[in-house]
């Protein structure tokens, strides 16, 4: 019977066989699987920014950190990170060399997808204190059978002709396990769609859609039929942070985006982004990214212009 370090040593070569005639430059491979994404990264990363899509990244080699709101999560071979609602991260790879190099494997996925299958499968809606007090992004430990679905996910993309029929019933079982995980639980009332989790997706939608509009969370709390204490220690228990904090976190990370494509002052973004006030989105820029947006953007477009 294969063991779980020899199931996790077989992915790592046959990811690592895949790269061997990528160039070194290249970190990630987008397969003709299209929710299948293979990352390699050949030294240790300064922190990134940037939010989370819904995915499942499973690590094969190396090692990460990850900051979601004030939670710390660490991560190594054999764990994965699991986001079921787009999450404002900080993320950065600690370790990683060119003869070790940080493998993984992301899977990206929709939650209407898991919701559907949930119903489909007929899986029961676990008690609310199964999941209580755990955030929709979180660490865990894949078992041998989610290994298992991983490998026969790599050996598919080698039969191109089965991947349009059984690429669909491998996710599928990937869900299931995802499900039947220590904390499933987590995912299973994140993305149902029922009560007080489905207002809390709203929100998080209204917030997204909405960023750069004023935030008042008695009127929020209204929209989505919860009332404001509910509304504040609900969306807390699921994204780890408050519905103020997921904004500014946000707003930042699209005047990011405005400041890189240069041609645009600091000052201009910060009211495209929703500050009233200059001073004060160039102080909580500079305390997001430990640079001022000018900086920051600077730096930036010299990393991407390098050769």
């Amino acid at each position: 019977m294969t063991t779980h370090s020899e199931q996790l040593a077989s992915l790592r070569a046959a990811v690592a066989a895949r790269f061997r005639c990528v160039p070194p430059a290249q970190r990630d491979i987008v397969t003709a699987i299209p929710w299948l994404t293979l990352i390699r990264i050949p030294a240790p990363t300064p922190t990134g920014r940037g939010m989370l899509q819904p995915s499942l990244c499973l690590l094969l080699q190396g090692a990460k950190q990850m900051l979601v709101g004030a939670d710390v999560l660490e991560y190594g071979p054999g764990d994965y990170v699991l986001t079921a609602v787009e999450m404002p991260v900080a993320g950065q790879v600690t370790a990683a060399t060119a003869e070790a190099p940080y493998f993984g494997m992301r899977i990206d996925f929709d939650p209407r997808e898991v919701a559907s299958f949930i119903i489909d499968m007929g899986i029961a809606a676990p008690a609310a204190a199964a999941a209580e007090g755990q955030a929709a992004t979180y660490v865990e430990r894949a078992d041998g059978a989610l290994l298992d679905v991983f490998g026969r996910v790599l050996a598919l993309l080698d039969r191109p002709g089965d991947i349009p029929v059984l690429s669909r019933l491998l996710k599928q079982e990937m869900f299931f396990h995802l499900l039947m995980a220590p904390r499933g639980a987590a995912l299973n009332l994140a993305v149902r769609g029922g009560g007080k989790e489905k207002a809390i997706g709203e929100a998080i939608m209204w917030i997204r859609e909405h960023f750069d509009q004023p935030l008042r969370i008695e009127a929020l709390a209204r929209a989505v039929r919860m009332s404001s204490s509910v509304l504040h220690r609900r969306f807390k228990a699921m994204t780890v942070m408050s519905p103020l904090q997921y904004q500014k976190h946000v707003r930042l990370l699209e005047a990011r985006k405005l400041l890189m494509a240069g041609g645009v002052e600091a000052a201009t973004v910060a009211y495209q982004v929703g500050y009233e006030s200059p001073s004060q989105f160039s102080r909580e820029y500079r305390r997001l990214f430990g640079a001022s947006p000018l900086q920051d953007a600077q730096q930036l477009r010299q990393v991407h212009t390098e050769p």
